[in-house]
């Protein structure tokens, strides 16, 4: 489906249909007939449309070189993230391309959360220049990495309450929560890291060079990338100690319910031997007795009593 976009006082507008004055085209989900139609009119090499169907496409640049892309389009693709259950989140890829007339088309397979705020009437990170390249593509760059750093956020809260809940207690809920945290991060991390390459050959490319204002920016969105692979990097040593934590707290449970249970064998060890001895063909003590019973309960009870208070000294029951 195409969307598009245009600046109307420094304020990005969203337009019914395609305009003379329309800077920025978005297609999203794009089907074989929306593909060749965007490849056809804009003379695109097909990989920069069709890369986005492969949601394991790793980010890349494409004709950086050529000044203001005059020569041929020019292509930035990077990944961005999106939440698609509770404690999961995924990347995918998106396509930035840079024609020679003063339109940005970007492609992807999912809406990214990165349009929530790009596309507002207030554009959270305003670039001021005249060329509608940077004008439109600066921002995009800017919230997809500002948008890794929320959902980092996100699974930072949760590991705190699985933290919490570990204190109290240790379930199977908790570890499948801690796996999909893992996966998620391992691949935010791989994404990330990505981007963060692709972003520096990015800043290097000669329009970028030949402008401080550009380059200021520029520096801007690495900043927020760094920021993104750090915290990654940082969220998934924390979730291997919280495992590590998880396992040394079941071994210990388990270890304090075996201790348990062999402490209670134990005693119950003593009535058993006292009743197999009594229970022998031979002569006995206090066989004669009418009280034998009792006397040899209250036996069994003060060795039971003085077992427990041994074992419970020594932490063992």
């Amino acid at each position: 489906m195409f969307h598009y976009y245009t600046f109307i006082n420094d304020e990005l507008h969203r337009q019914d249909s395609m305009q003379v004055s329309t800077q920025w085209i978005h297609l999203e989900a794009p089907d074989p007939h929306e593909i060749s139609e965007l490849i056809a009119d804009y003379q695109l090499p097909r990989d920069y449309v069709t890369a986005i169907l492969d949601d394991a496409e790793n980010s890349r640049c494409e004709q950086l070189k050529q000044p203001h892309f005059a020569k041929q389009p020019a292509l930035v693709l990077v990944q961005f993230p999106r939440k698609v259950a509770k404690n999961q989140y995924e990347t995918y890829p998106l396509s930035i391309i840079f024609t020679h007339t003063p339109l940005v088309i970007t492609v992807s397979k999912f809406p990214p959360i990165l349009f929530d705020t790009c596309t507002t009437d207030q554009v959270p990170f305003f670039v001021n220049s005249p060329e509608v390249h940077w004008k439109i593509s600066f921002p995009i760059l800017w919230c997809l990495s500002h948008s890794f750093n929320l959902y980092l956020k996100e699974i930072k809260l949760q590991l705190q309450q699985i933290e919490q809940q570990i204190k109290v207690s240790t379930e199977n809920q908790q570890l499948y929560y801690m796996l999909e945290s893992q996966k998620s991060l391992v691949l935010i991390e791989s994404a990330t890291k990505n981007n963060l390459e692709t972003l520096m050959i990015f800043s290097k490319s000669e329009p970028i060079k030949e402008s401080d204002l550009l380059a200021n920016y520029m520096q801007d969105i690495l900043i927020e990338t760094k920021q993104s692979v750090s915290s990654a990097s940082i969220h998934l040593r924390l979730i291997d100690q919280i495992n590590n934590t998880f396992s040394a707290i079941v071994s210990n449970n388990l270890n304090n319910v075996m201790k348990f249970l062999t402490s209670l064998t134990l005693v119950l060890t003593i009535p058993t031997i006292i009743g197999g001895i009594y229970g022998m063909n031979v002569t006995l003590p206090f066989e004669d007795s009418k009280i034998a019973f009792w006397l040899i309960a209250l036996i069994t009870a003060s060795l039971c009593i003085t077992a427990i208070t041994i074992l419970k000294k020594k932490n063992l029951l």
